[in-house]
């Protein structure tokens, strides 16, 4: 045995959720970026949302501080009805 340490890998986001709550982020980040291809950011009040499948009253939103064009399946914020991050994220969001 020797005595070195591999770090462990962070968990992905895709590895931390459901494969429904998985194709839901993949939707609504390809829905932010056609928005921006369209040029219509100005008209949805800078934000889309997405209500999570499952049981619990959770939303994904766009994290502050991201053009549309960057928004991706693993930087959308969940949100509890309360607007809460449930869920450990690097981002925060303007609730």
């Amino acid at each position: 045995m020797s005595g070195t340490v591999t770090p462990l890998k962070p968990r992905s986001v895709r590895d931390q959720v459901s494969a429904g709550e998985w194709d839901a982020r993949v939707d609504l980040a390809a829905c932010y970026r056609l928005v921006a291809r369209m040029g219509w950011t100005d008209l949805i009040y800078t934000h889309i949302s997405m209500r999570v499948p499952g049981p619990e009253h959770h939303f994904l939103i766009n994290p502050y501080g991201l053009m549309f064009d960057e928004v991706t399946a693993s930087s959308l914020v969940k949100v509890d009805l309360d607007g809460k991050i449930v869920m450990e994220t690097p981002y925060s969001f303007n609730p």
